[in-house]
């Protein structure tokens, strides 16, 4: 067998040279470049006059080289680079890999698993970059609602809140002219209990009532409590409110706040309540009410409650429903402390004692506490 031959270089920058290599081995000039760019054994399995004629001609580009005996048997050939010798394992698969075949930190990678690497690399960075702009649009919309949510707050003007009346039934005309009548009056309820804590206020809020639309369909109760369920109820519930605003001709109107009124029959055993839930800073409220109600004290003081829910209000009651102290009452420094004069309109219910209460009888008997003005930001 004759013997085989590598040549040792040194590191050069020659053209020249880098052409020699490039014809000497069969590679693109690009590679017999990088080849040339450290010094190193060439990668290359050679007969002895072959290694004689690579030496002389790099010397002559002043290129410092020697031939080195390769003891044993030849080495394999690279798959990507077939003139060059192929002497470690890729890092991925272990396929023999050439001096040339490298990752972007200089691993030995064959070509299929650098390929591999890049398309997961590019898909990290796709993932990130919908996660990043994912975040900024939160972020900005969460911004906006804040700036929104404190524009409100400045009572700079009165408040424009649509009351859309939703219905599962026929809606008596007596009843729609108590919601027509209704409506003026918690106007007044909210003039009054401002100017009980602020004369400059004026009346805070003007009411748009719309409606009665069917609600044929449309589903208030609140979803599963799972991440999903909620989704996809928010989704369904908002394109559904979307066309009720477009039949009530809402769309086109600049609102801070929509309270939705859902007017149901009593429950099949006679039950009659009314309840509701809106989301703090938000803009949008929904109410369960009664169909035949012409009183409308508990249906008013839920739309008032929802409403404040909006503009940052939270709930004053324990898990049994009872006024907590000192945030839930009208008067927490009354002596003795009960019974309270008044319904807390975060809480819905005028405390005789510390575990009991009754509805109030008119919106006479529900005022805004303390602690709720101070959320409002009704204080001098």
């Amino acid at each position: 067998m004759a013997n085989v031959f590598r040549v040792r270089v040194e590191a050069s920058s020659s053209r020249g040279a880098a052409l020699v290599l490039a014809r000497a081995l069969q590679l693109p000039l690009e590679a017999a470049r990088q080849l040339l760019a450290e010094s190193r054994v060439l990668p290359r399995d050679l007969e002895e006059s072959e290694v004689r004629r690579l030496v002389a001609s790099l010397q002559q580009h002043g290129v410092a080289s020697e031939p080195v005996p390769v003891v044993g048997l030849g080495s394999a050939l690279c798959g990507t680079h077939p003139s060059l010798a192929a002497d470690v394992p890729c890092e991925d698969c272990r396929a023999l890999v050439c001096v040339l075949c490298r990752g972007p930190e200089g691993q030995p990678l064959c070509a299929r698993c650098r390929a591999q690497r890049a398309r997961r690399t590019r898909a990290k960075w796709m993932r990130v970059s919908v996660l990043l702009a994912v975040l900024v649009l939160i972020v900005h919309w969460g911004t906006s609602r804040q700036r929104t949510r404190e524009r409100r707050l400045t009572w700079a003007r009165p408040l424009n809140v649509a009351v859309v009346l939703l219905a599962r039934g026929e809606v008596k005309p007596e009843v729609r002219e108590a919601w027509r009548e209704g409506v003026g009056r918690l106007e007044d309820w909210l003039e009054r209990e401002a100017g009980r804590y602020r004369s400059d206020l004026g009346r805070p809020v003007r009411f748009v009532l719309a409606g009665p639309q069917r609600a044929a369909g449309l589903d208030l109760s609140p979803p599963e409590d799972s991440l999903v369920a909620r989704a996809r109820h928010a989704w369904t519930l908002s394109r559904a409110l979307s066309a009720v605003d477009e039949a009530a001709g809402l769309s086109a109107q600049p609102l801070d706040a929509r309270i939705y009124v859902m007017l149901e029959p009593p429950a099949e055993d006679g039950a009659r309540f009314v309840e509701g839930m809106a989301e703090a800073g938000g803009s949008v409220g929904l109410v369960r009410g009664l169909l035949e109600e012409t009183a409308l004290t508990l249906e008013l003081t839920a739309v008032a409650h929802e409403l404040f829910h909006c503009l940052g209000a939270v709930d004053a009651y324990d898990e049994r429903g009872h006024a907590r102290v000192p945030e839930g009452l009208v008067e927490p420094g009354r002596q003795p402390l009960y019974p309270q004069p008044a319904a807390e309109v975060m809480v819905g219910e005028v405390p005789l004692g510390e575990d009991r209460g009754r509805l109030p009888a008119s919106l006479e008997e529900v005022r805004v506490g303390p602690a709720t003005a101070e959320a409002l930001r009704w204080g001098p």
